[in-house]
């Protein structure tokens, strides 16, 4: 029963050289914890194994391990065991490259840089967060999570704007030291 409801063991996201920009590893209930040098040797070994091929799929460790290169950024999917959902693992890769490019979209392109994710790392977290709970695929459908986590920009634009209103109405009420 648990290898159907925890699917998800991590996403790592590595840059160019394979040091780390973002990891978020699941360990479900009753499992042992992995340990920070677990962690680091496993990212190391997908990372070996990967920079010379697509990465698309691989068996690494045990685990199903699905990846896609952006730009300068590896994004990885790994499954909790063999018997992982392949076609799952892939929508939730797919999932999260698009709303990464929504997050590090700027006016000269799209694409995932290693500068924007660092830029929009915040947004980044809670996107991956509201896409898996613990290991648990929880939400694929983007526009959803969109809803639920505006880009970075727009918040902030909208914060702004609702500051700006609230002080005009302040003055309207007398309230000088606005």
């Amino acid at each position: 029963m648990d290898d159907i409801v925890y699917q998800i063991k991590a996403i790592i996201v590595l840059d160019s050289n394979g040091k780390r920009l973002c990891s978020c590893f699941y360990d479900p209930p009753g499992t042992p914890i992995t340990t920070i040098t677990e962690k680091d040797k496993f990212e190391k070994l997908i990372f070996e194994k990967c920079k010379t091929s697509n990465c698309e799929l691989e068996i690494i460790d045990n685990k199903v391990v699905i990846g896609s290169k952006q730009s300068d950024v590896w994004i990885f999917v790994v499954g909790a065991s063999l018997k992982s959902n392949e076609l799952a693992l892939l929508d939730v890769l797919n999932t999260l490259i698009s709303l990464f490019k929504k997050a590090c979209a700027t006016d000269e392109s799209i694409m995932i840089t290693k500068k924007t994710f660092l830029e929009n790392y915040a947004v980044i977290r809670l996107y991956i967060d509201e896409v898996i709970s613990d290991g648990i695929i929880f939400e694929v459908d983007e526009e959803i999570i969109l809803n639920r986590v505006p880009i970075a920009d727009h918040a902030a634009q909208s914060l702004n704007e609702a500051i700006e209103m609230a002080k005009e109405k302040a003055k309207g009420f007398g309230f000088g030291f606005l």
